[in-house]
């Protein structure tokens, strides 16, 4: 006994040939449909578009299954394509939220392309004929939906009120002078090293640590300062003297003008 191959019943031969389906104008067979019909035709005639018994067309398609490669909205004036109903995306979607639809319409024929109506802008759009960054701009009442300026940008992020503060540490630091090459990713710097810099004319090295002479982390002043070789002490940590008085910090801090008012009342706190 041979088992059945694919498609085919057990005790009834293979069939070779179909018969054409009896549709109008169709060239396909009838191999997967019924009474007659091609598949597609036969639930056509299931939903009452073609008569069972002959064939004929009962009534039109509902909608087009595809547009042609020369077909366009059916409104005056616009070249885009048809999406549905003879309208393009946009007059469709105008229709949809009940708008007029001899709104203008910027065509999109493919491989055109259409620039942003900013003048000095020459990106694509896609939105209300402004590319992304604009439209984006749009939204946040930046600019007018003609390109027109609003109001001006607001301030990102959070302003630096601080230039000067004391670490956990007891270090000074500030805000690094612009490009230098060792600041911090934060853009601050310690102090004491940015005074011995300034004191030697050149960029310190990373493994020279800078020494306060009287133990106080915050006196920077030139002559409280030193130089060390940080190679030779590597493990040994940094020289004794080093007690952190958070009193006197303050006290150093408190003599620099242009401190913020908002650390030196709160550095006031601290001697209070």
């Amino acid at each position: 006994m041979t088992r059945a191959g694919k498609g085919s019943v057990p005790g009834r031969p293979k069939r070779e040939s179909w018969p054409p389906c009896k549709a109008e104008k169709c060239d396909r067979t009838t191999k997967g449909g019924s009474h007659g019909f091609c598949h597609n035709h036969y639930i056509a005639s299931r939903r009452g578009m073609i008569d069972l018994s002959t064939g004929q067309r009962l009534r039109p398609p509902l909608r087009v299954r595809s547009y042609g490669v020369e077909a366009r909205c059916r409104i005056d004036g616009c070249g885009n394509r048809p999406v549905g109903d003879g309208l393009c995306s946009g007059h469709w979607q105008r229709r949809k939220k009940g708008l007029p639809l001899d709104g203008l319409i910027r065509p999109r024929l493919p491989g055109t392309f259409v620039k942003c109506l900013m003048e000095s802008c020459d990106r694509r759009s896609i939105s209300r004929g402004m590319c992304g960054r604009h439209a984006e701009q749009r939204r946040c009442g930046l600019i007018g939906s003609d390109g027109t300026k609003l109001r001006d940008h607001l301030p990102m992020g959070r302003p630096k009120l601080k230039t000067k503060w004391v670490g956990k540490d007891g270090y000074v630091a500030i805000t690094a002078p612009p490009g230098h090459p060792l600041a911090r990713q934060d853009g601050s710097i310690m102090e004491h090293r940015l005074v011995m810099e300034k004191v030697m004319g050149r960029y310190l090295e990373s493994w020279e640590i800078v020494h306060h002479r009287n133990g106080n982390r915050s006196d920077n002043r030139p002559e409280n300062l030193e130089v060390l070789d940080g190679r030779a002490r590597r493990g040994q940590g940094h020289p004794p003297g080093h007690e952190y008085d958070k009193r006197e910090a303050a006290r150093v801090l408190l003599q620099d003008p242009a401190l913020p008012d908002i650390v030196r009342s709160e550095l006031e706190k601290v001697l209070n």
